[in-house]
Order: C-alpha cells, then sequence, then structure tokens
C-alpha cells in the first residue's frame, strides 16, 4: 500500500512545515551519530509560511567546494541551506561526504514514496535500522535512486545479520557472513546458474539453524546471487586463491579477514560478516569500510587514516607492520600501545625508564638480579638479550604481537630498531595540558608518548586511536 498524497497539496498546507521540519530533524539526528561532536546548523532563518522557500520535495544535494579543504560542508535541502561542521581539529573526507549524500538519497526516497504517486512499494524502506540503508546506500547508491524499484541486497544482508546476532546455535553466539556478487562479469570465478528453488538470502534464512554450521563468516560465506538469492556456500581463501596475480593489499586488513578485503577488491562484490565479536563488518573495494558494533555503525575510511599513520612514519615498512599488528591485536581484542620516537636519547629517562631502555648498558644498581624474584621490576632485564637489537620489521607477526601483549609500550625509532617493550611509559600529568589528568592511563601514555613520536592505541574494545603531536587525530 502507498501513500499517494499530492506534493503541491502538501506545499500548501500549514501541515507541511511541520513534515518539512519532521524529516530535517530525522535527517539532523542521524547525520550526527555518524558524525559526533559535529555541528549542524540552518544557515538560512526558521521556517515560516507566509515566505515558503520550502521546495515539495527535499531536492537534496551536496554543495562541492574544492577550496574548502572539508573544513565545513553545505547541504541543500528543501531548499534550505545548511552547514555541517567537523568537531575541532578534524576534517571532513571524501568519505565522509559521500556518507552524507548517502543520508540524504535515502530521506529523498522515503519521502517520494511516501508523498508522490509512484507504481512500485518499496516497504522496505521503512523497515530495520535507518542506520542500515545509509550504509548500502553508500556503498550501492544505484539502489537508492528515484525510480529504483528493486530492494538493496546490502541491506536486507544486513537485517540478516542482525538478526543472526540474536540468535544461539548449542550456546554459542552465531558468527556467519556472505559475499554479495557484484553487478560486472567476474572472469575468475565461472559460476553455474543458480538453482531455481534458491532461498532468498534474507531474516528468514535465520531460522534454519542448521545453517549456521555450515557457514561461520571467517572460513566459509554464503554467494548471493545479483537476484538476492542464496547461490552457494564458498571457501573465502579458495575463492580468493583462483584470483589470478592476487596482490597485497594497499591497505592493511586484520588478517583473519583479509581474505575476505581481497575478495571484494574488483568486480563490485561486497562482503558482510557477523564476527564471533558480534561486530558486523561491511567490506567493499579491498578494505573494510564500515563497522557495527557498542550498538552503532562506525565510518572507518582505514585507507585515509592509513595514509595519514604513513606520513607520519615516512617509512612504509614499518608504518605497515605496526598498522597491521594493531589490527590484528583489535580484532583480538587485546589492548596495546605501540611509540616509533623521533630521537631515542631525548626519550632516554623522560618516556622510557633507564631499566626499560633494550640498549642501556646497565649499572650495578640497575642491573638484573642474579636470582630471579616475582615482582622484581628489574627482573625484566634478564630477558632483554632476546629482543636487543631488534627490527621489529623483520620479527614475525606472531613475535610482534606477543611483544605487544606484555603490559606496557613497545617502542621502536624511525627505523624500526627496538627500543623497548613492555615499557611502562612515564609521564608528569602536571607538565601537560588539564584533559591529559582525566584520560585512562593508555590513553594519558598515549598523549604525552605523540610528544616524542607517533603513537597507535589498541584498546580492549577494538578501537584503534592515533596520536600525533599531543593529540589524538582519528579513531579506527
Amino acid at each position: 500500500m502507498t501513500l499517494t498524497t499530492h506534493p503541491q497539496h502538501l506545499s500548501r498546507s500549514r501541515d507541511a512545515l511541520a513534515v518539512v521540519e519532521l524529516f530535517l530533524d530525522v535527517f539532523q539526528r542521524d547525520l550526527l551519530s555518524f558524525f559526533p561532536l559535529s555541528q549542524f546548523e540552518r544557515i538560512s532563518s526558521e521556517l515560516a509560511l507566509e515566505e515558503f522557500p520550502v521546495r515539495p520535495t527535499p531536492d537534496f544535494h551536496l554543495l562541492d567546494d574544492p577550496e574548502n579543504g572539508g573544513e565545513s560542508l553545505e547541504v541543500v535541502i528543501f531548499g534550505i541551506r545548511h552547514v555541517l561542521t567537523p568537531r575541532p581539529g578534524a576534517r571532513f573526507t571524501l568519505h565522509d561526504q559521500q556518507m552524507v549524500r548517502a543520508l540524504g538519497a535515502v530521506l529523498s526516497l522515503r519521502f517520494h514514496h511516501l508523498f508522490h504517486f509512484t507504481r512500485t512499494s518499496r516497504l522496505e524502506l521503512f523497515r530495520g535500522g535507518s542506520e542500515d540503508h545509509y550504509i548500502a546506500a553508500f556503498i550501492d547508491p544505484a539502489a537508492y535512486a528515484i525510480h529504483t524499484a528493486s530492494p538493496s541486497r546490502i541491506a536486507f544482508a544486513i537485517q540478516t545479520l542482525r538478526t543472526a546476532s540474536l540468535s544461539t546455535y548449542e550456546n554459542r553466539r552465531v558468527s556467519t557472513g556472505a559475499l554479495l556478487l557484484g553487478p560486472n562479469d567476474d572472469p575468475d570465478h565461472l559460476l553455474p546458474p543458480t538453482s531455481p528453488d534458491a532461498l532468498t538470502y534474507g531474516v528468514e534464512l535465520t531460522s534454519l539453524k542448521s545453517l549456521h554450521r555450515l557457514c561461520d563468516g571467517k572460513r566459509t560465506l554464503f554467494l548471493v546471487d545479483r537476484e538476492g538469492k542464496l547461490a552457494d556456500i564458498i571457501d573465502v581463501k579458495h575463492w580468493v586463491s583462483s584470483i589470478p596475480k592476487l596482490l597485497e593489499l594497499d591497505t592493511p586488513c586484520a588478517r583473519a579477514y583479509t581474505a575476505h578485503a581481497q575478495a571484494t577488491r574488483s568486480h563490485g562484490h561486497v562482503c558482510v560478516v557477523l564476527s564471533p565479536n558480534q561486530e558486523i563488518k561491511l567490506f567493499a573495494g579491498g578494505i573494510q569500510v564500515f563497522a557495527f558494533a557498542h550498538g552503532r555503525w562506525r565510518i572507518l575510511d582505514p585507507a585515509g587514516k592509513f595514509a595519514v599513520w604513513q606520513a607520519a612514519i615516512a617509512h612504509p615498512k614499518l608504518a605497515r607492520t605496526i598498522f597491521q599488528t594493531a589490527l590484528d591485536m583489535a580484532e583480538a581484542r587485546q589492548g596495546g600501545l605501540f611509540v616509533v620516537v623521533n630521537d631515542p636519547a631525548s626519550a632516554l629517562g623522560r618516556l622510557i625508564a633507564p631499566q626499560d631502555y633494550l640498549d642501556q648498558e646497565p649499572s650495578p644498581t640497575d642491573a638484573p638480579p642474579t636470582e630471579l624474584a616475582p615482582g622484581d621490576p628489574l627482573a625484566k632485564r634478564a630477558l632483554h638479550y632476546l629482543a636487543r637489537s631488534r627490527d621489529v620489521t623483520e620479527l614475525s607477526p606472531t613475535l610482534l604481537e606477543a611483544l605487544s601483549g606484555l603490559d606496557g609500550a613497545v617502542v621502536t625509532d624511525r627505523s624500526g630498531r627496538l627500543i623497548a617493550f613492555g615499557a611502562i611509559l612515564r609521564h608528569d600529568t602536571l607538565s601537560q595540558p588539564t584533559q591529559v589528568a582525566v584520560e585512562g592511563a593508555r590513553t594519558t601514555a598515549a598523549l604525552v608518548a605523540s610528544r616524542f613520536g607517533p603513537v597507535l592505541k589498541i584498546s580492549e574494545d577494538g578501537l584503534i586511536s592515533c596520536f600525533l603531536n599531543g593529540a589524538k587525530v582519528w579513531d579506527l
């Protein structure tokens, strides 16, 4: 059933203002959920019926100002100009602009199907979470064009994973996932036609509990064809292995999901996964684009953030090694801290305690004890020979993760030489800005250490943060 209210009649009614304000309020609420601490303000005056500049349709568009540099974004909706200002110290990226356009596309399509004559019904636009449709519109804008009749397979897949996350199988949380075939032909995988009795990949599928055993999301994935049908079950690493001239990803991804990212690198394929951590991951274009955790979607933009980190390190192999290890630790929900100091000599004694410094010759007072005693802070020096003069870029990933998992920080110099591991960093909060004192211990250490060089902090909730020059510059 479709409402067929004439937009012309709507514009003559005083109720039109209330409808417009409602849509604007929803747009603002959802926009700020993706961009917390940002400001969304109306440039023009308050709406008034006598001056009615309001158009009968959203007619959404984002004003593009290349010289602005991402300092703000101007949005026109219902003929009214608004400005979106980022949180202090931040800039809007191309990913952010694409996200704003996705919100505008979904809002426009919903308005169209509520108040315009239409031959098709898109009731699925009002089912599930609005954020799911925004994510789907970001990846596949064509599915949310005004005259598109087919529902979005991506939105259906996300709803399916949301429902699966509420289920258990043999007293265990469900993990699952799907690879959605893109619109382009894939010559690397010649697939047989989908069976005529194939099931639709949707929420109804979650009632078949036995299917959860067939697809765990990490090793195996459901294969969804262009019609939204469950066509097959694939081993994701085997799928990727058949791609000729498979290259290293431009942007690192957690090793557990590298094959998922590689599977989406070409042909428009999209991968959605419900991880054992009950986090929904979405991969497209060879990177993980979004993550749903702690009740909200986050725009990841790992390519842009890796570029910032790589530029700060100025050593591509070192930057990639540390970034990769941080991603793997975050996936394992393991906290850690990486510091790349600009000048090791200036950090010694001020940031790094002499007894933690691997290359420091021990004095008689801080040499390792001849007999190791539990809890002795100097006992750790007895193990320093295992890591002395090592280059972190030459360490195996598992060994670097093991060193990073110790309490304290892993510290290197600009060349990748390991300076300290498990180091409890020194800091004097009295000499630092007042906001440092109210942060957690690891965040405080990261803020202070970033004055000596770039820092990556990994939280046990899976969040990675980059600190440069005494400030946090991004979260991933």
